[in-house]
């Protein structure tokens, strides 16, 4: 034995010294040459863009995507992401990386020392670090309200800008939604407005994708909204090619150069790797293909990935002309201009990309409605922020506000992340996006209150009541004392609202501070399903009528009568006689009501035409069955997915009538579903142009998945077409089983029909001329599956994964009971005539008022307004950002928003605003910048400034329909004047 292996060394040794010397670093191989790729003649430039895909919390929170902790669930931090990629990029000055989420980023670099932040700030004006897209995060696009988006990419553009800004500094240019589910014509638009002039992104219904592919129309001008923006498709998703992911996680094999090592692989490597460019080229029409080397958290090891990336580039490098391709970094926008040199006109599209579906029976239709009550707090906590704003920027040097916007304000930023809003995390992620916007709202109550209290001169302490929808609040539980009330108006016009605070007796008189007179005040019980949702309830509501000035507060006052004398009395649930109808009536509307169960049978709207109008209109609640997979396909319904188990819904049943509570300002008709775990109460206002339908729906059973539905059937003609908000913006025509511009193959009838709802849906009848809007409280999932009908999914309990990637189900509790949801529509019934108020009625219903209560001390200041104008805004006029921001020392700077909320094929016409007559500040304006949507770059940077400003005049503004312009207002103060 030991001769033997004496000899075997003696023979290995020979063949390594016969061997002859071999440079493994040069790149030449024997590779044959191909065939060009049909339809381009030269050789293709492949831009080679690394990146990372960091999502602002989805399997776990914030904090432990940064901080790489709860390895258990997912391995890799991204501040070791962001730590290794800069050092890599410090060493080699070729290579080039993009970065988008700044929620992160921001927080890497405030842990960053000085020499470390200029070495990045060499990088970015060095162009080999770009940030892409430029948002605090990258937003959902079907959840997500307009303002909510604007708010989200200007706080991280404006902050980028104010680090890397200067003469050298360039902007992000290019729109960056590569995972989002589905996309927005708005959020297309928006960017636009921006200043981005293109737009990636991965992810589209595998129908239309395989179209597009095929046709080699992966590239195209998506004209949305008016606005141009070039749109580039992925191929095969934001990964690297398959088999070439070199991330430390990864389990594909690198890159072996050295032909002596039994592990060289550099012929058969780089041979499939060509075969892949070949295929992925075949199916662009320009001489440049985008190869996105990265992933979900990408580069843990940079030096790894690069170094991999680097040997597999010079290989291909060396050998072009055989293999026909010449691989570069790059950037996605060095990318768009080389394409857009080098090719024509695009194809056109105006429509969006809704829904979305990766499969013919996973439609990613689940998640419009997934966790209601997250994106009902989204959406409240959106309202609270603006206010928070406005009290901000109206105070004086003199107010102690308690706190700032900024914690809700990035707070609001990362909620509005593709798996926040959109309810995709996991359960404990959801909780923790939240605890933030919890946290977020209660310092901003404190600036609200604070505020509202200095202009008011309250001498007492002024609260917030955060649950009043529940019936509760904390400072008017003590029945002794009269409480004074202090609501603010958000919007710039004056409105009328009915405030309900939560008593616990009827013994008080209602006072209009404002005009010194007493007020109808009018009690009404707290119905069992509030007592329900919250065991703290306090037993009655005092409702009350306010008109409430533009930008500013009305005062009311609740004076306790302890000896019970000129109180009114509670309302009385009255009794209703069977077999006849139940009308109800307003000064607008005749609401027709089954007298046995409560439900809604017809609407009259008095207005419309001579005599007035009348149509059917029923609602019931009904329920899909969620599938668990099947022999045809495996695919369950989930967070993501929406795939029931039958094509009908099953009906929940008949309600029960248990109240009808009329009364002089309203009347309200209580209903309860069998099994006790839906109820609603519908509410008609005696002066309102919509009928209000509150539900309350859970615990929903836990036998199986459910997904509830609401349905309301109507007598209107529809033609199988209805239409839905984009972001709150414009409204898109849907079509039954169709696609506006590919054949669809219709594989799901109820799933593939859903669409989602920011703040409506609309179905006409254009023979008879009437319109029914339904308008939401938040982000909702709907559908129109028959004549006259639509339909909204409210709530979903199930009980699988849906194999997306949470690995939970959706099966949301809370305390040790699934989770109740609580939420409105309103019923804007009109001929089409009048279809433009439900402009003005959405801004009633987003923009809610803002109420604050003390119960001691007195209020000097009764109401107060920042609108100064003296000429009356219009209706269709929206301020959607009024914030003070950094200036320079004794100036005040705002940043305004304003929008004209009616487009033109709803009658929009322009609307003049007088910059300089329009807020009451500490002085006189001294000039004004206009800057793009974001507010981080001029104006003239995103548009044609003339054109853009042709009908501007001094200081006088024109807003054409639908159109928003975003302004820093600076101000000096007046000789005679110090505060305001």
């Amino acid at each position: 034995m030991k001769l033997s292996v004496l000899c075997l060394v003696l023979v290995w040794t020979v063949v390594i010294a016969d061997e002859p010397d071999i440079d493994i670093n040069h790149a030449n191989i024997d590779i044959p040459s191909r065939e060009k790729v049909p339809g381009h003649k030269g050789t293709i430039t492949v831009h080679v863009v690394p990146h990372t895909h960091d999502d602002v919390g989805w399997l776990k929170t914030v904090d432990q995507y940064y901080y790489g902790s709860r390895d258990d669930i997912y391995k890799g931090g991204v501040q070791y992401i962001i730590d290794t990629v800069i050092e890599q990029l410090v060493k080699d000055p070729k290579k080039k990386f993009i970065y988008v989420e700044v929620a992160f980023f921001k927080r890497w670099w405030e842990e960053q020392d000085k020499e470390t932040r200029q070495q990045v700030k060499n990088l970015v004006t060095g162009g080999q670090l770009e940030f892409i897209n430029g948002g605090y995060c990258m937003n959902d696009e079907a959840s997500v309200h307009y303002t909510a988006t604007i708010d989200q990419m200007s706080e991280g553009l404006v902050w980028l800008k104010e680090q890397f800004g200067g003469p050298h500094y360039n902007p992000p240019t290019i729109a960056w939604q590569i995972d989002p589910f589905g996309h927005s014509s708005a959020h297309a638009a928006l960017s636009a407005q921006m200043g981005m002039k293109g737009l990636f992104f991965a992810r589209m219904h595998y129908q239309d994708y395989d179209k597009r592919k095929k046709n080699k129309d992966l590239e195209f001008n998506w004209k949305a909204e008016g606005e141009d923006m070039f749109t580039s498709v992925m191929y095969r998703h934001y990964n690297a090619p398959p088999g070439f992911n070199f991330d430390r996680r990864g389990v594909d094999p690198p890159m072996v150069r050295n032909p002596q090592s039994p592990e060289y692989n550099i012929p058969e490597r780089v041979e499939d790797f060509v075969s892949y460019l070949e295929e992925q080229a075949s199916h662009y029409r320009s001489g440049n293909i985008m190869l996105t080397m990265g992933g979900d958290f990408c580069y843990q090891n940079a030096h790894k990935y690069f170094k991999n990336l680097d040997i597999l580039m010079e290989y291909i490098n060396a050998n072009t002309t055989a293999n026909g391709f010449k691989m570069i970094y790059s950037t996605p926008s060095q990318y768009m201009d080389a394409v857009l040199k080098s090719i024509g006109a695009l194809q056109n599209k105006t429509d969006d990309l809704f829904p979305y579906a990766d499969g013919p029976h996973s439609y990613w239709t689940g998640y419009f409605t997934s966790r209601p009550a997250l994106k009902g707090y989204v959406r409240d906590c959106n309202n609270v922020l603006q206010v928070c704003k406005h009290v901000e920027a109206a105070a004086g040097v003199e107010d102690k506000l308690g706190g700032s916007s900024e914690l809700l304000r990035l707070a609001m930023g990362v909620s509005q992340h593709h798996d926040a809003v959109s309810g995709t995390s996991k359960q404990h992620v959801a909780n923790d996006y939240a605890r933030r916007l919890a946290a977020g709202q209660t310092e901003c109550e404190n600036v609200i209150t604070s505020g509202l209290k200095a202009k008011a001169v309250y001498t007492g302490k002024l609260e917030a009541c955060r649950l009043l929808n529940e019936s509760y609040c904390e400072v008017t539980q003590d029945g002794n004392r009269s409480l004074s009330i202090v609501v603010y108006n958000a919007r710039v016009t004056p409105r009328v609202e009915y405030i309900r605070i939560p008593l616990t007796h009827p013994h008080y008189h209602g006072y209009n501070l404002v005009t010194q007179q007493y007020m109808q005040i009018e009690y009404i019980k707290v119905s069992p399903a509030t007592r329900a949702l919250n065991p703290n309830a306090l037993p009655l509501e005092a409702v009350f009528r306010a008109e409430l000035p533009p930008l500013g507060f009305a005062s009311f006052q609740l004076k306790v009568s302890l000896n019970y004398l000129g109180s009114s009395p509670v309302l009385r649930s009255v009794p209703v006689y069977y077999g006849e109808d139940l009308m109800v009536e307003s000064k607008i509307y005749k609401v027709y009501f089954d007298s046995r169960t409560g439900a809604m049978k017809m609407i009259t709207n008095k207005l419309a035409g001579l005599s007035g109008r009348t149509d059917k209109v029923t609602q019931r609640f009904m329920e899909y069955s969620s599938s668990t997979g099947d022999k045809v396909d495996k695919q369950p319904s989930g967070a993501y997915i929406f795939r029931p188990l039958n094509d009908s819904p099953d009906d929940l049943g008949d309600p029960v009538l248990t109240d009808y509570i009329p009364g002089e300002q309203f009347t309200e008709i209580w209903q309860t579903f069998p099994d006790g775990w839906i109820s609603q109460v519908t509410r008609v206002y005696n002066d309102k142009f919509y009928i209000e339908v509150e539900w309350t729906v859970g615990p929903i059973p836990l036998d199986h998945g459910r997904e509830i539905i609401t349905r309301y059937d109507t007598s209107l003609s529809t033609n199988k077409t209805f239409y839905t908000d984009s972001n709150g913006r414009e409204l898109v025509k849907r079509v039954l089983n169709k696609q506006p511009t590919w054949d669809l193959n219709v594989t799901e009838p109820i799933a593939g029909n859903y669409y989602p709802v920011n703040t409506r849906a609309t179905i006409v009848d254009s023979t008879k001329g009437m319109q029914l809007t339904v308008l939401t409280d938040r982000s909702q999932g709907a559908a129109s599956l028959a004549e006259g009908q639509v339909e909204f999914m409210v709530h979903r309990r199930i009980l699988k994964d849906d194999y997306r990637g949470v690995a939970e189900p959706l099966n949301e509790t809370a305390n040790g009971h699934g989770l109740i949801a609580r939420g409105k529509h309103w019923l804007f019934y009109s001929d089409t005539m009048s279809y433009h108020m439900h402009r003005d009625i959405g801004l009633d219903m987003f923009y809610k008022p803002s109420v604050v209560i003390g119960n001691e001390g007195e209020l000097e200041v009764p109401t107060w307004n920042f609108y100064k104008s003296s000429t009356p805004a219009s209706e269709y006029l929206n301020v959607v950002t009024l914030q003070k921001i950094p200036s320079a020392e004794n100036t005040t700077a705002l940043l305004v928003r304003l929008e004209n909320t009616l487009p033109a094929s709803e009658g929009g016409k322009p609307i003049s605003v007088r910059l300089d007559d329009m807020f009451g500040t500490p002085g006189k304006l001294k000039g004004y910048q206009e800057l793009g949507l974001a507010a981080d770059r001029d104006i003239a940077k995103v548009v044609d400034y003339k054109s853009h400003t042709q009908y501007d005049d001094a200081d006088t503004i024109t807003l054409q329909p639908f159109q928003i312009r975003t302004f820093v207002l600076n101000f000096v103060p007046n000789e005679t004047e110090n505060t305001f």
